[in-house]
């Protein structure tokens, strides 16, 4: 079925039949008009059978891409003719803090999956080392500072017991002479001077003798005046007490015992809070070391299954966002045009770059009528040249009629797709084709 073949002479043959029968039906013998007369009916009726349509070859696969944000174009990552697979970043905007906060959220995400895998791995001998090394050391903190209130409470006890005996030492001066230091006084004094009579006596009797300082009366009287004399300073000193200057060290001395009590007292909330804060940190120290040996929590599990979480769907907004200032091949494909330049302003749905897979090529009609299409059908054969390869015909087949229509200049059309077989190599993205195909009523 060579449509474009036959249909030339198709055509000139109804015409030279028709021009025959113009100007020698009138001499030609009956049967031979009406025998070309029939012919001239039987191409016309062919005629009416085949349908002309032009179209273009495209992929069967292709788009026109363009980011899905406004602004200026930083790069291009292609030219014409290169291909590319999915995934593959052709074009991009000027993104350069999207890019950052891209790599700020794949850090957060990493921290978290590390943070979520550390804990349902379950601590290590070496963390579990380090905890009880953590809890003695809480211990020796407590001991210490517990071993500083004792040491405080003490210098306090001890500060005190230097106040009373101050106070006593004071007291004992404060209160001389008692009544037995007295009487005790005069006795001496009495007895010293009932001695020193008897002496004098003893003296007088023997006085006239010349040679009487030399006699032992005269040496006992001597003894018994200084052991008078010594009893009254006796007697003075007891009967005066303790002097103001005595009084006032011995208060001195009170005074910076008492100080010592004081000073000792105020290290005490110290030391008391010392203990404290060490007991907190044996309590910290304890909790965490049960805590790696219990394990993690449900509620520990879900805490950080939460913050992965979070941190993917901050990641996936920060992707979102940095895909909108990018064009990413959808398929993989051949590039068939670059439509801006660098520096230039790009505006979503307006392409960028033309993506088609050209490996696999088909034709789809441009100019189909509505009059036309109500007569095909899908698997119907077709014959398509193209003006690049003028005197070849390829065979093909209608693989899917449009379900709407297209207006152009006012003309409803249909487009139909059609499978070309043995496509020639050479045959490129755009190029006009033609299309006949036999539709029988």
């Amino acid at each position: 079925m060579k449509y474009v073949a036959i249909a030339i002479a198709i055509l000139v043959v109804a015409a030279a039949a028709w021009w025959g029968y113009t100007n020698y039906a009138v001499q030609q013998p009956q049967p031979q008009v009406a025998a070309e007369t029939a012919a001239a009916q039987d191409v016309a009726a062919e005629l009416e059978n085949v349908i002309w349509a032009s179209g273009k070859l495209v992929p069967k696969q292709w788009a026109g891409l363009s980011p899905a944000a406004t602004g200026r174009l930083r790069v291009i990552h292609v030219q014409e003719g290169d291909w590319v697979e999915p995934g593959d970043i052709l074009v991009e905007l000027e993104n350069e803090v999207l890019k950052s906060q891209l790599a700020i959220a794949q850090a957060a995400l990493a921290e978290a999956e590390a943070a979520r895998d550390k804990l349902l791995a379950g601590p290590t001998q070496e963390e579990l080392a380090a905890a009880e090394a953590d809890v003695q050391a809480a211990q020796a903190a407590l001991a210490l500072a517990q071993a500083q209130l004792a040491q405080a409470q003490q210098a306090v006890k001890t500060a005190e017991a230097q106040v009373s005996i101050a106070q006593a030492q004071y007291n004992e001066l404060a209160s001389h002479p008692t009544p037995s230091e007295r009487v005790a006084a005069q006795k001496e004094i009495d007895v010293a001077k009932a001695a020193l009579d008897q002496a004098q006596a003893a003296y007088n009797l023997v006085k006239g003798n010349p040679n009487v300082g030399a006699m032992p009366e005269s040496l006992a009287l001597q003894q018994a005046t200084a052991n008078y004399e010594a009893a009254k300073a006796a007697y003075d000193a007891v009967m005066k007490g303790a002097t103001k200057a005595q009084l006032a060290v011995a208060r001195a001395q009170i005074d910076a015992a008492q100080r010592q009590v004081d000073a000792a007292q105020a290290e005490i909330p110290a030391a008391e809070a010392g203990v404290a804060a060490a007991e907190a940190q044996l309590a910290r120290a304890q909790a965490a070391l049960d805590a790696l040996k219990r394990g993690p929590t449900q509620e520990d599990i879900a805490i950080a299954d939460a913050r992965v979480q979070s941190a993917q769907a901050a990641l996936q907004s920060a992707q979102a966002q940095l895909s909108q200032t990018q064009v990413v091949a959808p398929f993989a494909g051949q590039i068939g045009a670059v439509l801006a330049r660098v520096g230039e302003l790009s505006t979503p749905g307006v392409p960028v770059v033309m993506l088609g897979d050209t490996r696999s090529m088909q034709v789809e009609t441009t100019d189909l009528r509505e009059t036309d299409v109500t007569r095909l059908q899908e698997g119907m054969p077709v014959e398509v040249t193209f003006d690049a390869l003028p005197g070849q015909i390829f065979r093909g087949t209608i693989n899917r009629i449009a379900p709407m229509s297209t207006t152009e200049k006012g003309s409803t059309n249909y487009t139909v797709e059609i499978a070309v077989e043995d496509l020639d190599p050479s045959l490129r993205w755009g190029m006009t084709a033609f299309v006949n195909i036999e539709a029988k009523r």
